[in-house]
């Protein structure tokens, strides 16, 4: 099964960044069919378009829609994130609680020449 996921998963993501390259060779195999048939600018000659303008056209059309699915992707995370945290509750202790813990536990202490020097500070009470 790893052996199958693997290669598809890298063939995802590599075909993903070639979607620009694509473009480029469907428009370099079909460049008499897009000049005559989908250039805007065919009725002018003399701009010497040669269907550049429906290429950059279907260039910023995949942009957009990859930069579209990332703000999607990146709003899920968000919701998901939001979600998990609206619904966790993280008990803080507060002082009474915290003097308690600390004077439950003071008296316990491993014999050690470093109790004689360091000594914690005083409970303000």
């Amino acid at each position: 099964m790893k052996k199958i996921i693997a290669p598809l998963l890298a063939i995802i993501i590599i075909s993903q960044s070639l979607v620009n390259v694509g473009l480029g060779l469907y428009y370099h195999i079909n460049k008499a069919y897009i000049t005559q048939q989908l250039c805007i600018n065919k009725n002018n000659p003399k701009l010497h378009c040669n269907g550049h303008c429906y290429l950059s056209k279907q260039l910023k059309k995949a942009e957009e829609g990859e930069h579209n699915s990332q703000s999607k992707m990146l709003k899920e995370k968000e919701e998901i994130i939001a979600d998990f945290f609206a619904n966790t509750y993280i008990p803080v202790p507060n002082n009474t609680q915290l003097i308690g813990l600390y004077s439950m536990y003071s008296h316990h202490s491993i014999a050690s020449p470093a109790n004689d020097i360091i000594v914690p500070p005083p409970i303000a009470a």
